[in-house]
């Protein structure tokens, strides 16, 4: 069982439907992660402009209104930064080899709730952004 006062990861959610970012969040934070939620790219570009402490970024691909894709985001968080292990999801877009920043993974929806905390931990791991402490309590 996990210590209650054990720092949690922080990782940004960026969905633009309400619905499935509260689910999302809620499966993460039920998981042991801190979540900021962003349902634009702005307001993610400036979650992680203002919140060092995120680890990671879980994208879905299609952002009603915006200009950019989730696979575009993608690309300009892994080069301003790096050090942001990246998850991309979609139910209709799946991603060619050049569309997904190096050490990004993807998911399909929908998947199950523990199917999403899973998929963020395996990019962590794969990434080395998680403590092994942590992992190892849960």
């Amino acid at each position: 069982m996990a210590d209650a006062f054990a720092p949690r990861l922080a990782v940004l959610i960026v969905e633009d439907n309400p619905v499935q970012l509260m689910e999302a969040a809620a499966t993460l934070r039920d998981a042991g992660y801190e979540v900021a939620e962003a349902s634009t790219v702005e307001a993610a570009q400036a979650h992680l402009a203002a919140r060092p402490e995120l680890v990671a970024m879980i994208a879905d691909v299609n952002l009603a209104g915006e200009p950019l894709s989730g696979f575009t985001l993608a690309k300009a968080v892994a080069a301003r930064w790096p050090e942001v292990a990246i998850l991309i999801v979609s139910g209709v877009e799946w991603p060619g080899e050049e569309q997904m920043p190096t050490g990004a993974r993807f998911l399909r929806k929908p998947f199950a709730h523990d199917g999403l905390a899973e998929a963020l931990r395996a990019v962590l791991v794969t990434r080395g952004r998680a403590f092994q402490a942590w992992i190892e309590m849960y």
